[in-house]
């Protein structure tokens, strides 16, 4: 794990580190974008926008005072189709995307993941603010996605579309959960928990992906048959958020330059030890939360850098 980590140079600046787009939350799950982003500025990341639902940044902004902040236009508080026009202009100088947390699966979010994805992209131009308006003919610039990191809903939304694969940039990173996993392979739950080794390496290999099975011992597989078996099983892991911060760590280590497989290797193992810490803090894995899993962070990636348990 030592060897993973990025390296540190005295003389670096936060462009040095990478620059991360966290495209997070709605009105319902306004706390998913502020895990993931301050998880990401925790192992290490220079810089971190989130871009969010226009209404959701104003309650955001307060709680993560480091981010810079990209408005998306919505319907009723989540994301709307034209969202997608606006992050394929802004989103070239990010070394990396995270796309899903605190989605929710309104058909307008539905709607900017095909668009995002260039399924069915809506034909539209800026008008005055993030106001859009329709422009039949006039097709948005098509610029290479960045390497992305998918989470939550936005596999289970990315699960309804038809031959999902092949709208995937190569390499990208999917953190499903077994039943996010069982939407993404057509397959029962139990299917799933009954080879959950072989059926990540099989499915990283079929969707050309990095696939983090999470769970008790979470898998991380790549495409060409690498997989690594997380040694941490703890409950305390088993509450809302902590996949929110999962998800950012990965995010901040791939922005960081770390190659698909090696970035969800460190991340999957930093958190997973961010949470045995916060259980033996707590004196109990049952008073664990997500912001403290994301609060110690630095402490595991320390551990990790000096390699002292």
């Amino acid at each position: 794990m030592r060897r993973l980590l990025p390296a540190r140079p005295a003389d670096g600046h936060k462009n040095t580190f990478g620059k991360a787009l966290v495209v997070a939350g709605s009105t319902n799950y306004v706390g998913a974008a502020a895990l993931a982003a301050m998880s990401a500025y925790r192992v290490g990341v220079g810089w971190v926008t989130v871009a969010a639902p226009s209404p959701v940044v104003p309650m955001l902004a307060p709680r993560v005072t480091e981010a810079t902040w990209l408005y998306l236009p919505h319907d009723m508080g989540v994301l709307a189709p034209q969202a997608a026009t606006v992050l394929h202009t802004e989103m070239t100088p990010y070394s990396a995307m995270l796309l899903g947390p605190g989605w929710g699966q309104e058909k307008p979010t539905e709607d900017f993941l095909k668009a995002l994805l260039r399924l069915a992209g809506p034909k539209v131009k800026r008008g005055m603010g993030f106001v859009l308006t329709e422009a039949p003919g006039e097709a948005p610039q098509d610029p290479t996605l960045p390497p992305l990191v998918i989470d939550a809903d936005g596999l289970n939304l990315l699960a309804k579309l038809d031959d999902w694969p092949s709208l995937l940039p190569g390499g990208s990173i999917l953190t499903p959960h077994p039943g996010e996993m069982s939407r993404l392979c057509g397959i029962d739950q139990e299917e799933v928990n009954a080879d959950r080794i072989g059926l990540a390496q099989a499915r990283a290999a079929a969707w050309k992906c990095v696939v983090v099975l999470k769970g008790a011992h979470t898998v991380v597989a790549a495409p060409d048959g690498r997989v690594a078996v997380m040694p941490f099983a703890t409950s305390a892991l088993a509450t809302a958020g902590t996949g929110d911060v999962l998800a950012g760590a990965i995010l901040g280590f791939r922005a960081q330059g770390l190659e698909p497989f090696d970035a969800a290797v460190a991340g999957a193992y930093v958190h997973g030890l961010a949470g045995v810490e916060a259980e033996e803090e707590m004196l109990t894995p049952a008073s664990v939360t997500a912001g403290d899993v994301r609060d110690r962070l630095p402490l595991a990636l320390a551990m990790v850098a000096s390699a002292i348990r």
